[in-house]
This record gives C-alpha cells, structure tokens and sequence, in this order.
C-alpha cells in the first residue's frame, strides 16, 4: 500500500484494477480489508481505490476530536496521492456518511454516489447497546464482542443458513484488531452528522441509495429519506439484506453497483 497524508495523518491506500476510478469509503471500525468480497467484482471494470480510516489498518491512529468533514478531507488526500482528479465514490454506513461530506464540501472531486446503507443524519438517541458494548470489549474479548454485532449486522436468512459467511467476516475484522478507542472516536464524529439542509445540493449528481431491507442498524427508512431528499437520486432496497449487504446478498448489491457505474460512465466521444 501507498501513503498518503491528511493534517499531519499518515493515511495508507492502494489501488488495483484497471478503468475509471472508483473511490471505496469503508464504514464504523472497518479498515479497507474489509472489501474483500467486493474487489474481486470490479476487476476489469474499475480502478479500485481502497483506504485505512485513521485508526484503522495501517493508517495513523486517532490523536483526538473527530469529525466527519475531517475523514471526508481524508478521502480527498487519499485521491490526490493517487492522481485522480474526480472518481465515483461508494461509501457504506460511516464511510456514506463520509461520501456525503466529500461530495457536498469538494463537489469538483465526485463523480458519482453509492450511498451504502447509511442515512443523512446521525440518530438522535445513544448509540444500541450492543455497538456500546462490542467497543467496549473488542480489545479484550474480540470474540465476544463480534458474537454481540452479529444480529445488528446481519439478516436473519444468512445467521440461519450461511453462518460460515459471518465467521469469514469476523475472522478478517480480528485479524485487523481495530481498537475500541478508534470505534470510540468513530461514533463521536457519526453523532454529529446531520446533511439534510444541503443535499439538494447534490441534485445533478448520479446518486444511487442502496439498503438492505432487514438492517437493523441504520433502518430502511433512513434510507428512503437520504434517496428522497437528493433530487433525482435512485432508491435500490434488497430485500434479503441487513447492514453488511455484501455478506447479506453479495450478488443483488454488485448487480445495483455495477449498473450504477455503467451508467455514470461518460458518453462517447
């Protein structure tokens, strides 16, 4: 992986693939490993552009106050150590929170929106219980910690009939051993997202808002309301889907994706 640096940050980023530059923003506590289902997809149809969240991977650790706008500018850093001017973005959950500020606060830098499983404003309640509880034991209890996530993350046909997918997952997430002070200062900066008043701005935007159906995290009617408050953005439910909708309903979500791409790509000249 490349380095690139935002504020003194030391952000690590790679890119693999060929094609128009795609920009993939990974959400609470994941560092860019966990695209490990989706890049295989995207060869030969785009240049992947994948990242560490600070805190996360190999990217320098959280030193205090987080903002959203702050891992936005993160995102940008990571495009101009790239060389790429302006890229398609998916982000999911944190990281489409993220993808809203970068496309509303450097417009000149996005293309084209997936918004994965996310919403436009952060819940006016505390986080669930079961969040406050998988950070608070992730650096002494992984295991635990992951069994606690499971029901929030995913949906109740894949707990019941594909739980070697689950422990994939959770086996790539305790390798990366993401400590809970960084989903600590993670869910600090979510608490204060809130992108309602602005979106309009994003109405000549592409923009596709993807949700799973039975996610239990971020509630499917939060993202009815992102789809509805970007003039012309389109709304993909997938019914058979929690949070994790790569895990959830792999083939249906990079249908939604690559459909998006191929009709964000330019004209012919």
């Amino acid at each position: 992986m490349a380095s690139a640096q935002s504020g003194g940050v030391h952000l690590h980023w790679d890119a693999q693939g060929d094609g128009p530059p795609l920009l993939l923003i990974m959400g609470l506590g994941g560092s860019s490993a966990a695209w490990y289902r989706l890049l295989p997809h995207l060869r030969g149809r785009a240049r992947a552009i994948t990242f560490d969240n600070r805190g996360t991977g190999q990217s320098d650790r959280i030193r205090g106050p987080l903002r959203i706008g702050d891992m936005a500018a993160d995102a940008v850093a990571v495009l101009d150590a790239a060389e790429v001017a302006h890229a398609d973005v998916l982000g999911v959950s944190m990281g489409g929170m993220i993808a809203q500020h970068l496309a509303l606060d450097h417009p000149g830098r996005v293309r084209s929106l997936v918004l994965g499983c996310t919403t436009a404003h952060a819940r006016a309640a505390l986080p669930s219980w079961r969040l406050l509880s998988a950070a608070a034991l992730r650096d002494v209890a992984p295991e635990r910690a992951f069994d606690l996530l499971a029901p929030a993350l995913y949906c109740e046909r894949t707990r019941r009939s594909a739980p070697e997918r689950i422990r994939e997952d959770f086996a790539m997430r305790a390798r990366e051993a993401t400590p809970g002070s960084t989903v600590m200062g993670q869910m600090r900066a979510i608490s204060g997202h809130d992108t309602r008043r602005r979106l309009a701005e994003l109405a000549r935007l592409p923009v596709t808002v993807v949700h799973g159906e039975q996610d239990a995290l971020i509630p499917p009617a939060r993202g009815r309301e992102l789809a509805r408050l970007i003039p012309g953005a389109r709304h993909a439910p997938v019914a058979d889907a929690g949070h994790v909708m790569l895990t959830d309903a792999e083939d249906e979500v990079v249908g939604v994706l690559l459909e998006h791409l191929a009709a964000a790509q330019p004209a012919p000249v």
